[in-house]
């Protein structure tokens, strides 16, 4: 079974559905139905595993490139290493967003799942002391296997873009990495996308549909309040229509309903919030932001903010 040509790597939040939506539309790409389909946060990862999955995901489609993307690998301790083990040629793809502005987005989700009740400030005053923040970039990444577990524990670290990416520059060479940033796809979708292809080894000029729109934008707030999913969890029928439908249909129906149980615009006292905490989540980061200026990547467009060159 062939291995991946290329891995959207993360980071959440950051458009990275968005980017999945767009290349799976590409007669020339294969990717799975549903956009977060882990395998590499497996605590064993073989070749005989791959070929189990990449039958039930990407069929017998050969004469494709394939891809998959699952922003948990730019958050996974280990992904890196289990990557380059299995795949040592796989191309890389990161796609990054204002620091400051993926943590808060990150709490957001956390609170319109019904997994975070506290309030910003409470929770940063907790997730930058020093002895926490090391925890956090150990940890596992949840695998919401029983319904939605919190992430409260890595809104702050997994924003550490220049200490994930160096990870992962030590076992994949530069030509392998191709790091792009969510303000470039929102600002120049089509200049942006070309870049992704040509670094797959595609032709520029595809046009998707969507292309310059959000696809999955965030929020702190359901359509459909979180209880009523558990509700329908429990009813016999649903649950046993649920079961028999195939693991791939059922990914990208989940995926599907996220997108839309989205609310748009933010909740009262939202701006606020975030403006208050602002100034102490960008000292945190202008210290990443010496790590990730070692790499060789343009200029992330939100820099000056953070006190950097």
């Amino acid at each position: 079974m062939k291995p991946l040509d290329f891995l959207i790597i993360g980071a959440q939040k950051c458009a990275t559905t968005t980017l999945f939506e767009l290349l799976r539309q590409h007669p020339d790409i294969r990717m799975p139905l549903e956009k977060e389909v882990p395998f590499f946060t497996a605590p064993v990862v073989d070749a005989q595993g791959w070929r189990e999955f990449a039958r039930a995901q990407f069929g017998t489609s050969e004469g494709k490139l394939w891809g998959k993307a699952t922003p948990q690998y730019m958050c996974d301790p280990e992904a890196a290493s289990r990557i380059a083990t299995l795949m040592p040629s796989v191309k890389l793809i990161a796609i990054l967003r204002d620091p400051a502005q993926r943590t808060w987005s990150h709490y957001q989700m956390d609170r319109r799942r019904n997994t975070e009740q506290r309030e910003f400030s409470e929770v940063l005053d907790g997730l930058l002391d020093s002895a926490t923040l090391e925890r956090s970039r150990s940890l596992p990444v949840p695998d919401h296997g029983e319904g939605y577990e919190p992430e409260s524990e890595f809104y702050v670290a997994w924003s550490e873009y220049g200490r994930i990416l160096q990870r992962y520059r030590a076992h994949f060479p530069a030509e392998q990495l191709l790091v792009i940033y969510t303000e470039d796809l929102q600002s120049a979708p089509r200049e942006t996308l070309d870049r992704v292809l040509s670094f797959i080894g595609l032709p520029q000029g595809f046009e998707p549909r969507g292309l310059g729109e959000v696809v999955h934008r965030g929020g702190s707030r359901s359509r459909i309040p979180h209880g009523v999913r558990v509700w329908l969890r429990r009813q016999r029928m649903v649950a046993a229509l649920w079961e028999r439908m195939p693991d791939p249909l059922r990914g990208r129906w989940r995926f599907l309903y996220e997108r839309w149980n989205v609310r748009a615009g933010p909740a009262q006292g939202e701006a606020d919030a975030l403006a208050a905490n602002l100034e102490r989540l960008r000292a945190h980061y202008a210290r990443d932001l010496a790590l990730l200026d070692e790499l060789p990547l343009p200029a992330p467009p939100w820099r000056q903010s953070y006190g950097a060159g």
